[in-house]
């Protein structure tokens, strides 16, 4: 073999497996790390390893034949790939700043540049065109192409040079090779040589393998660079995770521990006294629900800015719940100062928050420990702290400071809490039922379901006894769904023995609003295979106002299932004509208070009677509570009330005696 071939030959070979090695290596970092930039780069450095085996298989190749098109073509949609990929690799480390034609897909990018491969060789193959202007476009022009696109790279790099030795060493080199296709081009188009100089064509494939080798080299470091920041940035979030809280960036409870316990620890002269307070907001997992996660993670980080931002400086500011705040004051001296602070807690949590589904109030509850006269530690302050929240919030309270013997209460909270889960679990509770008595046709249109508790050691349990606990202990959906699926196990026990009466179940607002609820009665329905015409839920006031466009959606829901929904306790709450008319509702039930002494009270008679007529002019059926003498049923009766419901009619029942009282009056 002659020395000139054998030149060529190991140069341009040793080019091919530098370039192959190197995407290969990229190939494998690309599927590690999934960006891609790096895609790009493999891409780019495969099209000039194919580029250059193009280039050595065409010496050994006919000048004149198919084959040589073919390379031809591969030659030239090869080098663009290696540029453009090359540039579109650069411009993609920008993430948020890189151009639009970066986000269109690798395939249509390669097809793009195959396109202009075949335009610059396929009229040339088929027209008879001089040698020079075939030189001029395959050649001359696309090493001008390239060297400006390759310059462009190294441009757009340099504008945003970091201190990474990688990105400097990358925006050199391919700068320089840049400038070394431009300066060869135009040597060729004013010198009008070619290169067949076997010197110069070595010394020119020399240092582009230099530049390949320089580029590979500059890429991994990158690389290696950006991993290396990247683990830096991922301990410093860790470590800062380790002591704030994510979404508000206020303490967690461990790094508030510690600087509690410090605090404490510190000497103080004279002795200064620590105040914790434990404050938790008040059912704020309706406004979750009501509104969205994101706007009640919005609502948390407005209320921490407020207490970092309070005139109160507190000394500490903690998340340590989803809902509950610590904060420790310091330079509280007197009762009169600590009423004074709890108000303008108070103040800074009712003040409006401002979101997306309008305007929003909150109220909180706060439990107060001192240190150190309820603990001498971070752990027990906290403790007591929180013992004093929980206290207040069965207390039904805004504020309540910490006293000996609190602890019994959580203990038989805690104890209470597994009753009533068991007590669901192994049918303990039981269902009662209260007949609604149609006035108009003297018969029973339908029963209210209520529950009651047979506990296994204090004897039987009315609602009132119970139902409180329930509520504190954040349990009234499970409630809720228990009663739902006895009421329709009922119905549906009822109607094989020939009853098909219609069953009333009271819905609590955190049941109601949940997107599920729909989902999970439709599952009941079909289990006990129960129309939904026999089922009617029960919602307050404050429910159906909360948020009027959801709840009319979910009424309007569960109507065209078939199910009927009526307003619970109507006029005990935020009454409003606007709710009424936009609700499809399908009953009122007028409240208990305004019954009761309706006979002897001019006003309370006034506002039933105008209930009932505005009712029957909305279009809404009316049913009056509380009923428990003849004289408020004919007074009722006389205002063309449609269902009355109370002890006069019936006290609860028990399902025998609800189903023999339904067949006397059935039968009457």
């Amino acid at each position: 073999m002659p020395p000139e071939i054998f030149a060529r030959l190991a140069v341009y070979l040793t080019q091919v497996g530098v370039a192959v090695l190197l995407s290969l290596l990229l190939w494998n970092l690309s599927r590690i790390y999934q960006q891609g930039y790096i895609r790009s780069w493999f891409l780019a450095l495969l099209g000039f390893g194919l580029y250059q085996l193009a280039i050595l298989l065409q010496w050994f190749t006919d000048t004149a034949s198919v084959l040589t098109d073919v390379l031809q073509l591969v030659t030239i949609t090869c080098s663009y790939i290696f540029a453009v990929f090359l540039l579109r690799g650069m411009m993609q480390t920008r993430h948020n700043a890189a151009p639009v034609w970066t986000r269109y897909s690798s395939v249509a990018t390669l097809l793009v540049l195959a396109g202009v491969g075949t335009a610059s060789v396929l009229p040339f193959s088929l027209l008879d065109i001089t040698q020079n202007w075939q030189q001029y476009f395959q050649i001359y022009m696309r090493l001008l192409l390239m060297s400006v696109i390759l310059l462009s790279a190294a441009v757009s790099l340099m504008q945003r040079m970091e201190s990474s030795q990688g990105q400097r060493l990358a925006a050199a080199t391919i700068f320089l090779w840049g400038c070394m296709y431009l300066a060869f081009t135009v040597w060729r188009i004013v010198s009008g040589q070619e290169s067949s100089d076997l010197q110069w064509t070595l010394a020119y494939k020399c240092f582009e393998l230099f530049l390949l080798c320089s580029l590979g080299l500059a890429l991994l470091i990158w690389l290696h660079e950006h991993e290396r920041s990247a683990n830096l940035q991922l301990t410093e979030k860790t470590q800062y995770l380790n002591r704030y809280d994510q979404l508000t960036g206020a303490l967690n409870r461990d790094a508030l521990l510690t600087q509690l316990q410090e605090h404490l620890q510190r000497p103080h002269s004279p002795p200064v006294y620590l105040l914790m307070l434990m404050l938790g907001l008040d059912k704020f997992k309706t406004i979750n629900e009501s509104v969205g996660l994101k706007q009640g993670d919005s609502l948390l980080r407005q209320l921490n800015q407020r207490f970092t931002s309070s005139i109160l400086k507190p000394t500490l500011v903690a998340r340590t719940g989803g809902d509950i705040f610590a904060l420790a004051l310091s330079d509280i001296n007197s009762d009169a100062q600590l009423q004074s602070a709890l108000r303008h807690l108070q103040q800074l949590v009712e003040k409006t928050f401002d979101s997306s589904a309008g305007r929003l109030q909150l109220s909180c509850t706060i439990g107060i420990a001192c240190a150190p006269v309820d603990a001498n530690s971070a752990e027990s302050l906290l403790q007591k702290a929180n013992i004093a929240y929980h206290q207040a919030k069965r207390l039904q309270t805004h504020q309540l400071a910490y006293q000996t013997g609190m602890e019994d209460e959580s203990t038989k909270l805690i104890c209470w809490e597994a009753e009533l889960l068991a007590a669901m679990q192994n049918d303990e509770l039981v269902l009662y039922f209260q007949p609604q008595l149609n006035l108009r046709e003297n018969k029973i249109d339908s029963f209210e379901v209520l529950v009651r508790w047979q506990h296994p050691e204090k004897g039987f349990l009315m609602p009132r006894q119970f139902l409180p606990l329930v509520e504190q202990l954040g349990l009234s959906r499970q409630l809720d769904f228990w009663v739902l699926a006895k009421a329709i196990q009922t119905i549906s026990e009822w109607k094989k023995q020939q009853l098909v009466i219609p069953l009333a179940v009271n819905m609590s607002p955190v049941h109601f609003q949940q997107d599920g609820l729909k989902r999970k009665i439709k599952q009941l329905l079909q289990q006990y295979n129960v129309s939904p015409e026999l089922l009617e839920l029960e919602i307050t006031e404050n429910t159906a106002m909360h948020d009027m466009e959801k709840g009319s959606n979910h009424v309007i829901e569960l109507q065209q299932m078939g199910i009927r929904v009526s307003i619970d306790d109507f006029g005990t709450g935020y009454s409003s004509l606007a709710y009424l008319r936009r609700m499809p509702i399908d009953k009122i039930k007028i409240d208990r208070s305004f019954v009761t002494d309706m006979a002897g009270n001019d006003s309370d008679m006034m506002i039933v009677k105008t209930m009932i007529k505005l009712g029957h002019g909305l279009g809404k059926r009316m049913l009056a509570e509380g009923v428990e003498t003849e004289v408020q049923l004919q007074l009722l009766h006389n205002m063309a009330c449609d269902t009355v419901q109370g002890y006069y009619i019936a006290k609860p029942l028990a399902e025998v005696d609800a189903i023999a009282f339904y067949r006397a009056k059935m039968s009457l």
